[in-house]
């Protein structure tokens, strides 16, 4: 076959490795030779990369080391983009796949309460789930629910219609196949033709909505944590980071690496993951 059936692979074998690298290198930083991610030094601030020794990557205003805040930072940011993401399709593939298989008002009905939902600013819905757990701290805390858990569920919140709509749109395909039909003539309810026949089949679209939502959840966490509304300190991600860096910034002390160190490992891993959707998506087409 010619050179046009088979295009180049390189980029996504370089988004794959640059993310196994980074997830390794995140999991395995503890046992890294790299300070504590808060151990401040007052005689190491501001130091500049250093390719050849410590600190590789420099140091904050405080001291502390910037590579070992990147990898705590790498941990944070990708767990939750995969948890937000889950979190999303979970939310979103049950709901889809219900509308569409009950169809009529009930179909109508649902998919205009999604329309409705999605007209509201992703910021409002972020706030608003912020203030109602300032005002019960408390009580959540006794709950072992923190910021970070209303973090998530916000996420899934926002990223949610998307899967629905897919998975609202394949289970209108596959209701007209013979094996639903068949279920459906044998008298099984609806709930065993969804849990058995229709879930099972949006496997593959689910897959594929996993990858493109990935993305997209950590560009969110970082947006949301470089505004204050994320990810809250003493944990890190890219998002802090780059908040504190910019905050850094000042015409009198060159300290260029506290905002491009951690925006480089943002872009780079964004990169890595829409390579890698648009792969597995051109690969169900």
């Amino acid at each position: 076959m010619s050179s046009a059936q088979h295009p180049r692979r390189w980029p996504q074998r370089l988004a794959l490795g640059w993310l196994i690298a980074l997830a390794a290198l995140a999991l395995a930083a503890p046992w890294l030779p790299l300070p504590d991610v808060e151990l401040m030094d007052a005689q190491a601030r501001l130091k500049a990369p250093a390719w050849n020794a410590a600190p590789v990557l420099g140091t904050d205003p405080l001291g502390r080391d910037l590579a070992a805040r990147v990898l705590a930072g790498a941990r944070v940011s990708l767990l939750v983009g995969v948890l937000g993401a889950l979190v999303a399709l979970l939310v979103g593939v049950p709901y889809g796949a219900t509308a569409g298989l009950l169809g009529g008002r009930a179909d109508r009905s649902m998919m205009r309460a999604a329309d409705a939902l999605e007209s509201v600013p992703m910021v409002v819905i972020v706030l608003f789930l912020l203030a109602l757990l300032q005002e019960y701290r408390a009580e959540l805390a006794a709950l072992g629910i923190g910021r970070m858990h209303v973090f998530l569920a916000a996420v899934g919140l926002l990223f949610w219609l998307p899967a629905a709509r897919v998975a609202r749109a394949e289970t209108l395909r596959l209701r007209g196949q013979a094996f639903v039909l068949a279920a459906q003539a044998g008298g099984a309810p609806r709930r065993r033709v969804l849990a058995r026949h229709v879930l099972p089949n949006l496997a593959p679209s689910i897959g594929t909505l996993l990858m493109l939502t990935l993305p997209r959840v950590v560009l969110m966490e970082a947006f949301l944590s470089f505004l204050g509304l994320g990810v809250e300190p003493p944990a890190v991600s890219w998002g802090i980071l780059a908040a504190d860096g910019m905050a850094a910034l000042n015409p009198l002390v060159d300290c260029w690496w506290l905002i491009a160190v951690p925006s480089f490992f943002l872009v780079a891993s964004l990169w890595a993951l829409d390579v890698l959707a648009r792969a597995v998506a051109a690969r169900e087409r």
